[in-house]
Parts: C-alpha cells; sequence; structure tokens
C-alpha cells in the first residue's frame, strides 16, 4: 500500500475552497493526548459490534480527528519541505475543513462541502517528494495520538484511489535549465534576510523539478522581503515564458467597495434616450442547447461604422475566490482596475493574444490597473486558483450586449438596415458570424454558437494544463 495517497484529504488549503467553519481553536492552540482518546478494544465476547463500527467511530470520533488533524498542521507549519505550500491558507478554515473531510470520509455524522480533489488540487504542481514529507508528518501525529495499526491501514485503503487525481505527471513538469538555476543560487547567496534566504532556496528547489507555478509564488515571497531590485537578475529563472509583470503601483480601494455584478456592459447604457425606430430581442444557444453560462452578441452594421463607444474605466474585482464580472465587455481604450478583496493572494494573468499580462501577487483592497487597446477576447486566470476564470470582451462593435445564460438579450435602439453578427460564449473558442436584416419596429433572432471551448481549468500563465489527471473530455 502506497502511504503517499494518505495525504489526499490533508492537502485542501493548497487549492480548495473550505467551508466556511470556524474552528473552536487555533491549528497551534496547545493540545494533550487526552483530547484524543484511540477507541478502547471491543469487550470479550463482543467481537461482531465491534467490527460493526465505522472507522470514525474507531479511531475515536471527531474530537480525535480533531486533535490528529491540529498535531498534523502543527508539524508541517513546522517542517521546512513543506510549510512554504501554506503560504497563502488561512489554517483556522484548513484546520475546520480537514476535520469534516476525514469524518465524513471515515463514516462519521459529518458533510464535507469544499471541493473534489481533483478540482482542489489543479495547478498545484504537487510531487511525490512533497507527498513523503507530509507523510512523515501525518505519521509522527498518528504515532503520538496511539491509534491502533488496524485502523491506519483501513484509513490508506478508503483513500488509495486519489492518488492519480492529486500527484502531477512528471512529463507535465518542465525543469528550468542548470544555467539559470545558476543564475538565482548566485543572487540567493547574497541576501541578508534569514526568511527570504529559505524562500528562495525552497524557490529554487521548486525551479529544478519543474514546479514553475509554485517556484515563481515563493520568489514573489522574496521580492515583497528584500524589493525586486535586489533580485532583479534571479527573475528571469522564475518568469521566463511567463507574460509581462506589470510592475506599476499598487492602489488601494475601500474594503466596503460593494460587490461587481456577475455580468456587464452594453452599448445601450450610453443611450438612456434611445430614438432610433428599431429593436432586437433574441435567444443565444450553444451547438442547439441552451447557455449554460454567459455570453456577448455584437452588431456590426454593413453599410456605415455606426456610432463609436467611448472608452469606459470598469473593475473586475477578485472576491471570495471569484472574479466578478465574470464576462465584461467594453470597448477599444478602456482601463480596468483588478482589485484583490480577499484576505489572501491572487495573482491575476492573460495569456490571450491580444493582451497577455501578470498583475503579480497582492490582497487585502489593493489593485492594479490595466488599459486594453486592442479589439477581441482576454481570458483571466488566477494562477494560484485554478478554478477561478473570467473574461474581457474588448469590442469594437457599435452594438454590443453580454447575454446570461438562457435569458433573452436585448437592443433597444438600432437603425433599419443589414448587420453583421457576432455572437460568442465563453462555451466557445471563437465567435460566430453571421448576418442579419433589422427592419422598422420590434425584430427578433435565434442565434447559435458553437461548443467547442476546451473544458477544464485554463493553461496556467507558463502556458502548461493545469489538469492532474487526464479528464475522459480531453482524450
Amino acid at each position: 500500500m502506497n502511504k503517499l495517497v494518505l495525504l489526499a484529504c490533508l492537502l485542501i488549503a493548497c487549492g480548495g475552497s473550505p467551508p466556511p467553519v470556524t474552528p473552536s481553536a487555533s491549528p497551534s492552540a496547545p493540545r494533550t493526548e487526552a483530547a484524543a482518546p484511540a477507541a478502547a478494544p471491543p469487550a470479550a465476547g463482543e467481537p461482531r459490534r465491534a467490527s460493526r463500527a465505522s472507522l470514525h467511530d474507531r479511531l475515536g470520533g471527531k474530537p480525535a480527528i480533531a486533535a490528529v488533524t491540529g498535531e498534523f498542521l502543527d508539524r508541517v507549519a513546522a517542517d521546512a519541505r513543506i510549510k512554504y505550500r501554506f503560504l497563502n491558507t488561512d489554517l483556522g478554515k484548513l484546520k475546520a475543513s480537514l476535520i469534516e473531510f476525514v469524518c465524513m470520509a471515515t463514516g462519521g455524522p459529518c458533510k464535507y462541502t469544499g471541493q473534489d480533489m481533483e478540482t482542489s488540487h489543479a495547478g498545484m504542481e504537487l510531487v511525490d517528494d512533497e507527498f513523503t514529507a507530509l507523510v512523515e508528518d501525518f505519521a509522527g501525529a498518528l504515532d503520538k495520538f496511539k491509534v491502533p495499526a488496524r485502523e491506519k491501514a483501513e484509513l490508506l485503503g478508503a483513500l488509495a484511489p486519489l492518488q492519480p487525481a492529486i500527484v502531477t505527471p512528471p512529463g507535465r513538469l518542465k525543469p528550468v535549465d542548470d544555467a539559470a538555476i545558476a543564475k538565482a543560487t548566485a543572487v540567493a547567496v547574497k541576501l541578508g534576510d534569514e526568511n527570504a534566504i529559505e524562500l528562495m532556496q525552497a524557490a529554487i528547489v521548486a525551479a529544478r523539478r519543474g514546479q514553475r507555478n509554485y517556484a515563481d509564488l515563493l520568489f514573489s515571497h522574496v521580492e515583497a522581503i528584500v524589493g525586486a531590485a535586489a533580485v532583479a537578475a534571479a527573475a528571469p529563472t522564475f518568469r521566463d515564458g511567463a507574460p509581462p509583470r506589470i510592475e506599476t503601483p499598487l492602489r488601494r480601494m475601500p474594503r466596503d467597495t460593494p460587490p461587481q455584478p456577475r455580468l456587464a456592459g452594453a452599448s445601450d447604457d450610453d443611450e438612456p434616450d434611445p430614438r432610433r425606430p428599431a429593436s432586437l430581442t433574441g435567444t443565444l444557444t450553444v451547438a442547439g442547447q441552451p447557455l449554460d453560462g454567459l455570453g456577448t452578441v455584437m452588431l456590426f452594421p454593413v453599410k456605415g461604422s455606426g456610432k463609436p463607444r467611448r472608452p469606459k474605466l470598469r473593475v473586475v474585482e477578485q472576491r471570495d475566490k471569484t472574479f466578478a464580472p465574470h464576462v465584461l465587455a467594453v470597448p477599444p481604450g478602456s482601463t480596468v482596475a483588478f482589485p484583490n478583496f480577499d484576505g489572501i493572494y491572487h495573482d491575476v494573468f492573460s495569456i490571450s493574444p491580444i493582451k497577455k499580462f501578470d498583475v503579480g501577487l497582492y490582497k487585502d483592497g489593493e489593485t492594479r490597473e490595466l488599459k486594453f487597446e486592442k479589439p477581441g477576447i482576454v481570458r483571466l486566470g488566477c494562477n494560484i486558483h485554478a478554478k477561478m476564470s473570467a473574461y474581457i470582451v474588448v469590442v469594437d462593435a457599435p452594438h454590443y450586449v453580454v447575454v446570461d445564460g438562457a435569458r433573452p438579450f436585448a437592443f433597444r435602439s438600432l437603425a433599419p438596415g443589414r448587420y453583421k453578427v457576432r455572437a460568442w460564449s465563453e462555451r466557445s473558442a471563437q465567435p460566430t458570424e453571421s448576418e442579419i436584416v433589422i427592419r422598422p419596429g420590434a425584430n427578433t433572432a435565434a442565434l447559435d454558437v458553437d461548443g467547442d471551448a476546451a473544458p477544464g481549468p485554463s493553461e496556467d500563465k507558463f502556458g502548461m494544463t493545469r489538469q492532474v489527471a487526464e479528464s475522459p473530455r480531453r482524450r
């Protein structure tokens, strides 16, 4: 039995969304062995009843699981081999999530509400060496509380099938070459801050393994400690192959800024008093099926250019590990701010051809702004949280609207005539084009687009897949 798989349930914090449970004690609070008694052996004459007891009960119930989990997190936090995996983690929420997961997985009366293992570990680039460190820490916690061998074996067996959804196959990692590693090492030996030195060494190990995203994350923390100028010579080691890093000064937005809507952007917003004699309502489907998600519809007059739209100042926020709006339509020349209202770091990036960028790490209401000049579709991602995605559609059409699922879309002010229609959904790789004739009065249209966009999380900022196990939909 491969002990590495035991840690499947213990890595949720690195990428998942823990349930909103507040633990009664912090992971570093003092504990005693009495808090986690192992289940007593069955009394003579009761072997059958004992064998029917759940693993949860034989482990000692939820109090025992809580104590072992806390001890495990204490050991991880002190283990230089793995502790930096938790730099961007709320350990209190992690503890609560782990307790609920293990309680449920062992047959206890708990409900785990976090993500599945594949989703929560996408993009983490976990390797077996890290699992080895975690196994030793977890084994130490189990031994401290004298968990019986039978219960340990059953827990291992129940978690064994999770390994393929968590460990990144070595062939999907791209190690940094030795010359680049040497440059980073030369910078590391000159650092005067002990914490920065440890982080830099961990970043170098990750780069050598090919864990590009993790290495870049660690290096970003080094920059925050000593300043980007002090380690500029090492930046190519960790950033070559990624989109350009935006280095403009950070601004702060008020923490009480209202949440952004799910979708935003319509040319009708520029015309509160429309006077044109025609209108259009319609539906957008994907391969003949109702749209499950968001999309856009753009109208271009076949004759003439139509009224140009003024550039906007818009916001795409990060809040509760989600982008909002999920789809934003703006005219060329518009500026978009990317505030992070979470208490953890996000790293917003795009590798879309019309706008490649990486805004870097920040949190707690800080923001950077970017101008979007070229028409096209920009897919946004967070390089830390693979499940996060959003789209900025830079629209050079005089008429455009964002479509919300199967709900009808509407243009309330159009001039009669022939129009080129460009329709797109987040399930589509590219927009679909057609033509329509708009007559005076009310018009209707049923538009259909392809559903050929690749499923699963987007590629990371180095252009590598963030799927751990190969999805049947990708084969």
